[in-house]
């Protein structure tokens, strides 16, 4: 017989939960072992859908849809530069401030 797949998952790993006959998917940010053994009794997950986090039972854990090590992470990458991204533009470069004094030139 096939261990409950709730026993291979990992902090980090993106999974599927079921929970009174909906599921939902998240990411595992703890996982809690039993009092007499390791084995994972309680997960908290972040669902990818609304950004809670949402304490479960493990075997409402259905199934790992990405494990961690197959995740694609790293630096981030800088965003692309727009054209109108370099204008100056807003209140600080207006001529005069809101109280009508004339801004001193450098």
């Amino acid at each position: 017989m096939d261990d409950p797949r709730f026993l291979a998952v990992r902090v980090g790993d993106l999974v599927a939960v079921r929970n009174t006959g909906d599921w939902w998917a998240g990411q595992v940010i703890h996982a809690e072992g039993g009092a007499r053994c390791s084995a994972n009794s309680l997960f908290q997950i972040a669902c990818v859908d609304s950004g809670a986090i949402r304490t479960v039972n493990a075997d409402a854990v259905i199934d790992i849809l990405c494990p961690r090590e197959q995740q694609s992470s790293g630096p981030l990458k800088t965003a692309h530069n727009h054209g109108h991204q370099a204008e100056r533009t807003g209140q600080r470069d207006q001529e005069s401030n809101r109280h009508g004094a004339g801004r001193k030139q450098r």
